[in-house]
């Protein structure tokens, strides 16, 4: 990396810019084909394929995304953009896979890659479009639950992903829950795993990180899920219904005597039962579907088009360049293109590829530059703000006490995130943090946050944030009567320990080291959802 990062710096002195137009178009693998570009409400397209085509790909992204929000009674929090490119041939499809996918004789069809700025979809020509179109929904699931701030296990993750992605559609019904190809041939030829080890695989698991998107783990996570949204049993709706709420929570591996208990009671089975009733459902092998009405989405013949000229695809192609293959040539011309002219966009892009090279200060540089060339890239706003805070909240001490200026600066960045994404929770919560540790808490903000507690994500963590905030304007009675209900909310650990020392503070006495729970690490940090997506 750090060659790479060598030749970056000289290579503005060694390649003039003039260079860039005398490369052969191969450089950027369909840039010499006749591409379109097209806007839907949520979606934008480069596409080298006909009209119809195109449409047809926006409408289906479209009518996902609402069938999945509707779904799950879900609204748009974490709004990032969304690129597609569709390319008419496999070879320059194929010229955009990333290294590690490489060589060999597998087709790939598609790729739905999340970065800290925005999602970058790429779709190869159509030979089988129910194929196509199934790996593509899976991935994307992915960025749904990040864009509705939730962060489930594993399993749920996964097998939601498995259901959404058959979706077909059928004039005015979208068919849901049609078998996934090879998931029932695995679950048939081999051993369901008990599913307190199903329900415990985390992210960073071997069992998830090395299985290749293959194996039990995925088709068992379908299977049961299936089971649960359109199998044949005794379990009463509004039963299941809860049951499922409960299992798409993010707590539920961090609580899961409790998970395991609320399978008891809901489903009526526990888990060595609940393995027997699979195996059955299985083995019987009737996976049935059923129709869902069709989500009412703004008309196709309503998304814009226009012809996109071939130096608008040159850095359209460059920069998935950057994005997918990590190509040094492409970093060049992007940044060639910054020298001639500021592009908010391209700054983005730039904080993107440092953050991947784990350079943050190089990221919080580009996107600072970006936002003073106007951005309105709701993420850009709060990934700099999650850095920055980041940067403050290294652990937890009560006598922190955060400069003004750079308190400001996060209740700007924090404010301006807000504007453009109004319905998030972690800008509020982070926001709690900068008054609980800022020198001069901001009343209006204080207020903003009050007003949107009740739908906080991390409600128990922002009121530790609120107590101190109290301890800070010298009210000490309302800081503890805060802080009894801190239970209520079922703090994790880490809350659990902060408290403990924020409580022995407000009654004048040491910290009771039997009240202290066993946690390790930085507890402020702001993470946002780990989903990993595998290419």
């Amino acid at each position: 990396m750090h060659s790479r990062r060598l030749l970056l710096l000289l290579a503005p002195v060694l390649l003039p810019v003039a260079l860039f137009a005398a490369k052969p178009p191969e450089l950027y693998p369909g840039l010499s084909r006749k591409w379109q570009y097209y806007q839907s409400p949520n979606f934008e397209l480069y596409s080298a394929n006909n009209d119809r085509d195109s449409r047809d790909v926006l409408e289906r992204m479209e009518l996902l995304r609402a069938l999945f929000m509707d779904t799950f009674q879900l609204k748009p929090r974490l709004p990032q953009p969304v690129t597609i490119y569709y390319f008419d041939r496999q070879a320059d499809f194929d010229g955009y896979r990333p290294p590690h996918v490489r060589g060999g004789d597998a087709k790939y069809m598609g790729f739905c890659n999340n970065f800290p700025d925005r999602t970058v979809i790429t779709i190869a020509p159509a030979r089988d479009r129910d194929t196509t179109t199934e790996v593509i929904y899976h991935e994307y699931i992915h960025y749904l639950f990040r864009l509705a701030e939730q962060n489930p296990a594993p399993w749920f993750n996964e097998g939601v992903a498995e259901l959404f992605s058959t979706m077909q559609e059928d004039k005015e019904w979208l068919q849901l829950g049609q078998p996934v190809e090879g998931r029932v041939f695995e679950l048939q030829r081999g051993r369901m795993m008990p599913f307190e080890q199903l329900f415990a695989v985390r992210y960073d698991s071997p069992l998830f990180k090395d299985s290749g998107h293959t194996g039990m783990f995925y088709a068992q996570s379908w299977a049961f899920l299936h089971y649960c949204h359109f199998g044949v049993n005794k379990i009463p709706p509004e039963k299941m219904s809860l049951f499922l709420r409960a299992a798409g929570s993010s707590e539920t591996q961090d609580r899961p005597e409790e998970f395991r208990a609320v399978c008891r009671e809901l489903l009526g089975m526990d888990y060595p039962q609940l393995l027997r009733e699979m195996e059955k459902y299985v083995t019987v092998g009737r996976f049935m579907g059923r129709k869902a009405k069709r989500p009412t989405i703004p008309p196709r013949q309503g998304y814009t088009v226009r012809a996109a000229a071939r130096d608008e695809m040159q850095l359209a192609l460059a920069e998935l360049a950057v994005r997918m293959t990590d190509s040094p040539y492409g970093n060049l011309f992007v940044r060639a293109q910054l020298e001639q002219a500021p592009n908010a966009r391209l700054r983005e892009l730039l904080g993107a590829v440092a953050i991947q090279e784990d350079d943050t200060d190089r990221a919080r540089e580009h996107w600072r530059a970006a936002i003073e060339l106007g951005t309105t890239n709701a993420a850009i706003f709060r990934e700099l703000g999650r850095l920055e805070a980041n940067a403050v909240f290294g652990h937890f001490d009560l006598d922190y006490r955060m400069p003004e200026k750079r308190a400001a600066d996060l209740r700007h960045l924090l404010n301006k995130s807000l504007e453009f994404a109004p319905a998030q929770s972690q800008a509020y919560e982070m926001l709690a943090w900068v008054e609980a540790m800022s020198d001069k808490p901001d009343i209006a903000s204080l207020n903003q946050i009050q007003g949107k507690f009740a739908s906080l994500n991390d409600r128990a963590r922002t009121l530790l944030a609120l107590v101190i905030v109290r301890m800070r304007l010298g009210d000490k009675a309302a800081a503890m009567e805060l802080l009894n209900h801190l239970d209520k909310l079922k703090p994790n650990d880490w809350v659990r320990y902060c408290a403990e020392l924020t409580r022995a503070r407000l009654e004048n006495r040491p910290v009771d080291p039997n009240r202290l729970p066993n946690v390790t690490g930085p507890g402020i940090r702001i993470t946002l959802p780990g989903i990993n997506l595998p290419h």
